[in-house]
């Protein structure tokens, strides 16, 4: 995994934000002294220097309401929720950053930006969670486990070795990439979920799987368009708490996560179903046995094998999914945030990949933030998939 800061914003209605910010810092400062790691400095490629320095906590003033914001959220204002500047993080910078927006109305938008080598999703939404029921005074937990007692450093390693950073040199391309905003409601994707049930009984598929394989499809189409005769790899952040044996505590602390991978070289002649059950095998090869082997000598034989396996030139489509972690579920005490949103492209040409984020939508459904190649999103809009079960850019209120 590349290093890199990654930005969640969670918006919240009807608020005074002056007479909040000193309580949120207040409680951010006792939560602190449990999630310690995001109070360090980076001290290397892999590790974190817990030395209690704190994390830079900003305040910035909008001139705007929040309402009419959420009625067509606009990308450049968006941008500006983000605290620091948009460098890579380096040694000695904050493992965590904060900025608190104050819309003209009151309402807030709330920004924490996270050093991914350290921490995962999964991380931050304990986090937040914890620091929401310590400024509401109901206390919290401490943490479970951090990722370096099942996974110690080993010296016989390379220490640049990174998961993944084979895909991150190798497939990572020079484009302007363009943001579209997808929701699949929740009646959709029952009538989906019923559909690719039905045709494989024994296989039940989630939600997430559904909106992968459609989006997945989509892009496929979209590529062999273009007359790109590259294969398409296409991968999927996974939790590896819960496929562990015995499964990791879910509040366990660190970046624990793997790709599932999957390799199409015919781009079109895919059905849906077929996708969702590729979708599903590749997250079953990561098993306990599995999970066991990268806390052992086992890793540098997996990284190995899977740069053996992996083409010299592909097309990337990377998935990650921040549905069902509790993020939408956050509550300071004012309420539950009323949207959520996270990275964003900021460069007309940048250096990168095809990647969607899926979250939780606010009407019980999916919502998919596809950030793809120019060259890729005429094809990919009017695909007649996306088109049937998705809404593209509806208002968030």
């Amino acid at each position: 995994m590349d290093a890199a800061y990654i930005p969640v914003v969670l918006y919240y209605l009807g608020n005074d934000c002056s007479a909040i910010i000193k309580h949120l810092k207040e409680s951010l400062s006792r939560t602190l002294v449990t999630f310690y790691p995001f109070a360090g400095i980076i001290r290397d490629a892999l590790s974190v220097d817990c030395n209690d320095q704190g994390l830079p906590f900003a305040v910035a003033k909008v001139k705007a309401r929040l309402s009419d914001f959420l009625q067509n959220p606009n990308v450049e204002l968006m941008n500006k929720f983000f605290p620091g500047d948009e460098k890579k993080p380096v040694l000695g910078d904050s493992v965590m950053l904060i900025q608190l927006n104050c819309f003209d109305c009151g309402s807030i938008a709330l920004c924490i930006k996270f050093h991914h080598v350290i921490a995962d999703i999964v991380s931050v939404s304990i986090f937040l969670q914890c620091w929401a029921a310590n400024a509401q005074g109901l206390g919290f937990a401490p943490l479970n486990r951090v990722a370096q007692s099942s996974f110690p450093q080993n010296p016989s390693l390379p220490n640049n070795l990174l998961p993944f950073s084979y895909l991150h040199n190798e497939y990572l391309s020079v484009g302007k990439f363009v943001l579209r905003r997808y929701i699949f409601d929740a009646s959709t994707l029952s009538n989906l979920k019923a559909e690719m049930g039905s045709s494989s009984p024994s296989s039940t598929v989630s939600r997430v799987n559904v909106v992968t394989a459609v989006i997945w499809k989509c892009f496929l189409e979209a590529v062999a368009a273009e007359k790109d005769v590259k294969p398409v790899v296409m991968t999927q952040a996974v939790n590896i708490r819960r496929r562990a044996t015995p499964p990791f505590p879910d509040d366990s602390f660190g970046n624990l996560v793997w790709q599932a991978v999957g390799l199409w070289s015919n781009h079109v002649e895919k059905e849906l179903t077929e996708l969702a059950r590729e979708v599903k095998k590749g997250i079953t090869k990561i098993d306990g046995e599995f999970v066991r082997r990268l806390g052992s000598d086992g890793v540098y034989e997996i990284f190995e094998a899977f740069r053996n396996e992996m083409p010299q030139e592909a097309t990337w489509l990377a998935f990650t999914s921040w549905a069902n972690i509790g993020l939408s579920e956050v509550d300071f005490g004012w309420g539950k945030p009323v949207w959520m949103s996270c990275f964003i492209p900021q460069s007309e040409t940048m250096v990168g990949n095809n990647f969607v984020i899926l979250k939780d939508s606010n009407c019980g459904g999916i919502e998919a933030w596809a950030i793809l190649d120019k060259k890729y999103v005429a094809g990919f809009e009017k695909n007649y998939h996306i088109q049937k079960y998705a809404r593209c850019n509806p208002s968030i209120i």
